[in-house]
């Protein structure tokens, strides 16, 4: 049999993003003692842990690329959407209106699913899909539209602008469509327009109705909105202080909001719509979770100490875990020892499903270098039989290894060797992995023209 050579991993040309050590292994007591590890929790649904929480998902992926995300290839960065926009005091995302209608249409679903009839689902929707008033940087509303038109329809009946008076001469900013001046015109306080411009150069401030209906007047018996007599600086400076401020939108705990693109027509030309954003709540929220392979968790919990599993809100403990793992995957113990053992050695071991294979190995993390070895895993007795998990024929064995060398990696079995007299009773813990062995053996495909060539050589 011919030594293998080792070939160095195969580095990914861009890499974005940088590495962090794994969690650590704790070799004795006294490293354990003076070690704080944290312990992360995972729960088991429908016979896949799970794990939720966002703080302890980028914990176990980050340091040691734990599993993966239900809604993403591998990081779990699953976003509603990659554009966000300020809206008022809080950055949201954007979504179509497309998208939007098709949480909705989820969201039914849901609802119809629970029993519900047609009108307690429209009311529940209509509850949450209700616009949040917001007031965005940059947009204009409706009013402030239809008055920019009916100011302009005015300024073409009223003929072209005198120009005459250097200081009524309008400023760059009032010529930009964008300014304020432009959107909204103003005759107060413009000697053009107003003769009393130099008695009351402000606009008047907006009062409340209510409020102005109760106020007399301080020269005649009857009330101010009456007389049309002008109230006092002190008594406008006393209702605009006690007026309360326009309620705020409140923003309920535990809902997604989100900026949705929809199409309004132009007040000024009904056949120009023009886009706008409209905050509402997601009716149907998406939320990625962690999922870990039998594997992957229980290498956190057994040899790592930093997982609780949870079965209906239970903890299950080591052994527990083992022959629950075991009924949910038949091949969950051979896999796991050689799991085992290559995370021992410094690998990452990742699914190898795509290959055809059941690991594929990684020098630091999926990231940075692509995986070197596609792993077939047997377990085997002293004298290398067993029943195989996977009976190779010649003809599937050439196309399994023909698929590897075209990924640019290399074909390796993994014999995980049981001693002739363990019994299945020891094989019930994972303490039978003391007396368990590992070998490793890399195939490649012979070719006689080569050999040849390399025997002339010598």
């Amino acid at each position: 049999m011919a030594e293998a050579i080792f070939h160095p991993p195969k580095r990914r040309p861009k890499v974005y993003e940088s590495y962090i050590a794994p969690f650590p292994v704790p070799t004795s007591q006294e490293e354990a003692g003076l070690t704080e590890l944290r312990v992360y929790r995972a729960e088991i649904i429908n016979q896949h842990v799970i794990v939720r929480d966002p703080e302890e998902i980028e914990a176990l992926y980050g340091r040691g690329y734990f599993g993966k995300g239900i809604l993403s290839r591998s990081r779990p960065e699953y976003r509603i959407s990659n554009k966000w926009s300020d809206a008022n005091f809080m950055r949201m995302p954007v979504i179509s209106s497309a998208k939007y209608q098709l949480h909705l249409d989820w969201a039914r679903g849901v609802l119809q699913g629970q029993g519900l009839d047609e009108d307690s689902i429209e009311k529940t929707l209509k509850k949450y899909t209700d616009p949040v008033e917001l007031e965005c940087a940059g947009s204009t509303s409706r009013n402030e539209q239809t008055e920019c038109c009916a100011a302009a329809d005015r300024g073409q009946a009223e003929g072209s602008t005198h120009h005459s008076d250097g200081d009524l001469e309008p400023s760059d900013s009032e010529l930009q469509s964008g300014s304020p001046e432009r959107k909204k015109p103003r005759r107060q306080g413009d000697l053009q327009y107003d003769p009393l411009a130099d008695i009351y150069p402000e606009e008047p401030a907006v009062l409340d109705k209510e409020a102005l209906s109760t106020v007399k007047c301080h020269k005649h018996d009857d009330l101010i909105m009456h007389c049309g007599c002008r109230l006092k600086d002190s008594v406008v400076d006393d209702m605009l202080s006690n007026a309360t401020a326009p309620p705020t939108p409140s923003f309920t705990p535990g809902h997604e909001y989100v900026l949705v693109q929809e199409d309004e027509e132009n007040p000024c030309d009904s056949s120009e719509k023009t886009p706008r954003l409209v905050c509402r709540i997601n009716p149907f929220r998406i939320i990625e979770y962690l999922q870990l392979t039998l594997e992957e968790a229980f290498f956190l919990t057994y040899a790592l100490g930093c997982l609780s599993i949870y079965y209906n809100e239970e903890p299950l403990s080591i052994v527990k875990l083992w022959q629950a793992f075991s009924v949910i995957q038949p091949s969950f113990k051979t896999i796991y020892m050689a799991y085992h053992h290559f995370r021992s050695k410094g690998w990452v071991p990742k699914v190898g499903m795509k290959y055809g294979t059941d690991l594929l190995l990684y020098r630091k993390g999926p990231p940075f270098y692509h995986a070197s070895y596609s792993v077939v895993v047997e377990m085997v007795d002293d004298t290398f039989q067993g029943k195989p998990l996977r009976p190779f024929s010649w003809r599937s064995l050439a196309a399994l290894n023909r698929i590897t060398v075209n990924v640019s990696k290399e074909l390796m079995f993994c014999y995980v060797v049981r001693p002739s007299d363990m019994t299945e009773e020891e094989m019930s813990s994972p303490e039978c992995m003391n007396r368990i062995k590992v070998q490793e053996l890399i195939v490649s495909r012979w070719i006689s023209s080569r050999e040849r060539t390399e025997q002339e050589e010598m």
